[in-house]
């Protein structure tokens, strides 16, 4: 296997340095003796009976002792030799058995005892890395990159609408604006043209085919007559998306740009999601015109790198870093906080739109499979409007991570430090259950009344917000183990604006297949509560000022 160059492992040095001086609040696990009564509210006994379940539980799903670190790598031939690279020295830097293998090997048995399945494909995981009916039998702490159904909910453009269009139907509140009307033509041609003659009379459309990537294929319509005319374009496709096009994008020195936000989603259902603080703004080549027929050059109205860079710019001129981009906006007077908060609520919005799909699609494999030992990295796609209203245009479920090979690079830096950021969260093997059991005391401590299932506190008359059950409980310690390891990842759901969400949660729940645990709001209301006490740390801003810091010394370096 070709080596990885020694400017890549210099960088993740640089890495290592820069998250050292991000400031954040670790919280140590403590001594049985520190869980502290107050006034006789809780017992020594009671307090120790919830660190033993703690313990007890945060035992059945770790790896047993003496197992092995083997992270097996397989996928699709291309994808595979796009990425291998960076996952192979990032795994191995962080002590950490890395193999290459096949699924045929995965299915005669010969990797039975690795600890994490490194999935790179286009699909869920059933051509070439793992059988979907093979998931419910993995033991709870192996790990695998893969979201099943992930390709059936958000991937693909007809079903990522389908989706979005199910979820939102009915929900009578104002409307949420994270995401833009969509319709699969030829089966919704109908509401579309009355849609058209009617609510959006005299805007434009964007036309896309379902089976291509890249922006290949994409057309803006400006009239009805168009819009009837669609199978003119697309001659060889039976169905195409329609959405309503954006008039009003901000623009950033007369160009259109969209973000490519890095989403880490560590739990489907409940949702448990991250944002790495740093992304990469894309821009168009030339200058947009709002008043160009049909949007004017593909370069003008399409940010895709790989379209833009056929016009011979160079990558890194096509693309910001993050922080570069929050620091033009404060420049200018764009209120970047508040940028930032809406983005990470559009996506929050999207994610919990598709579990009630996601969890039809488990209930097939098994009734009560939850996916608990898979975690996915998306790459999630906005644009913002001159409101600075931000929308989440697609997703893509295995978003490149092949380097530029360029020294010094911002569009590598982001990436290098994201892969390991992301496998020091996902494969921890600290302890956090002491520390569990002392968050939980203290928020009953404070008024709010747990009950766990397995100590027969949830019992009939008892007067309790909530009862958690061993899978709840394997959930919080999961978040707390991840989230004391979190790098340049911000967890962005739950978290302390938690009430934000509840409202359309309550609706989503009638989404729900038949029969399905209500953990979501019951987790959604604990976390938010205990987010509020600032015991759960979320935080980690895009301004962190050790991380900016690095970021604009390397951004000098580039320009000298």
């Amino acid at each position: 296997m070709k080596r990885i160059s020694e400017q890549f492992a210099e960088d993740l040095e640089e890495i290592d340095e820069i998250e050292r001086g991000i400031k954040t609040r670790r919280l140590s696990a403590i001594e049985t003796s520190n869980i502290r009564s107050r006034g006789g509210e809780k017992t020594v006994s009671q307090v120790l009976q919830i660190l033993k379940l703690m313990e007890q539980t945060e035992k059945s799903i770790r790896p047993p002792s003496g197992h092995g670190e083997k992270i097996i790598i397989l996928g699709k031939a291309f994808i595979l030799k796009r990425d291998l690279e960076i996952w192979d020295f990032t795994f191995s830097q962080a002590k950490f058995n890395p193999v290459a293998t096949k699924k045929e090997d995965v299915q005669a048995h010969k990797h039975d005892d690795f600890l994490g399945m490194k999935c790179l494909d286009l699909f869920d995981g059933k051509s070439h890395c793992i059988e979907p009916t093979d998931l419910p039998r993995l033991e709870r702490y192996q790990k695998i990159s893969r979201l099943y159904g992930l390709r059936k909910t958000l991937w693909n453009k007809d079903r990522f609408c389908d989706t979005l269009s199910s979820a939102l139907a009915g929900y009578n509140e104002e409307y949420m604006e994270f995401v833009f009307p969509c319709w699969l033509l030829p089966s919704m041609y109908d509401d579309l043209m009355q849609k058209a003659r009617t609510v959006y009379k005299g805007k434009s459309f964007i036309a896309k085919p379902t089976d291509r990537g890249e922006g290949n294929g994409i057309n803006v319509l400006d009239n009805i007559r168009e819009l009837a005319n669609w199978k003119a374009l697309y001659p060889e496709n039976d169905e195409i998306v329609v959405q309503t096009y954006l008039p009003n994008p901000l623009l950033i020195n007369q160009r259109k740009w969209d973000m490519r936000t890095y989403v880490l989603v560590t739990s489907v259902h409940p949702l448990r999601v991250y944002m790495y603080r740093d992304g990469l703004v894309r821009f168009a080549s030339s200058i947009y015109d709002a008043n160009a027929k049909g949007g004017g050059k593909k370069t003008a109205f399409l940010t895709n790198t790989s379209v833009n860079k056929k016009a011979g710019i160079d990558v890194e001129d096509l693309t910001w870093p993050f922080p570069k981009v929050y620091a033009y906006m404060k420049k200018v007077g764009i209120d970047a906080d508040l940028l930032w908060e809406r983005i990470e609520r559009a996506v929050v919005q999207l994610l919990l739109s598709a579990e009630p799909q996601f969890v039809r699609g488990f209930k097939k494999l098994q009734n009560d499979y939850t996916c608990v030992n898979c975690y996915q990295l998306l790459g999630v796609d906005v644009i913002v409007d001159s409101d600075l209203v931000p929308r989440v245009i697609e997703v893509n479920g295995e978003p490149s991570m092949q380097l530029s090979g360029e020294k010094d690079s911002h569009y590598d830096f982001t990436k290098k430090s994201m892969a390991h950021d992301l496998v020091a969260l996902i494969y921890s093997r600290d302890s956090f259950a002491s520390a569990l059991a002392n968050d939980l005391t203290e928020l009953e401590l404070s008024g709010y009344a747990i009950g766990y299932e397995d100590l027969g506190s949830c019992g009939d008359g008892a007067a309790v917000e909530i009862c958690l059950r061993k899978h709840d409980i394997e959930y919080l310690l999961d978040m707390k183990k991840e989230e004391q390891n979190m790098g340049g990842f911000r967890r962005i759901y739950p978290n302390k604006i938690g009430d934000y969400y509840t409202k359309y949660l309550n609706h989503l729940e009638s989404k729900m297949p038949y029969g399905t645990d209500r953990s979501t709001p019951r987790i959604h209301k604990l976390i938010t509560e205990l987010s509020k006490q600032s015991k759960w740390k979320s935080d980690n801003s895009v301004e962190d000022d050790a991380f900016f810091k690095g970021r604009e010394e390397q951004r000098d370096e580039e320009e000298d």
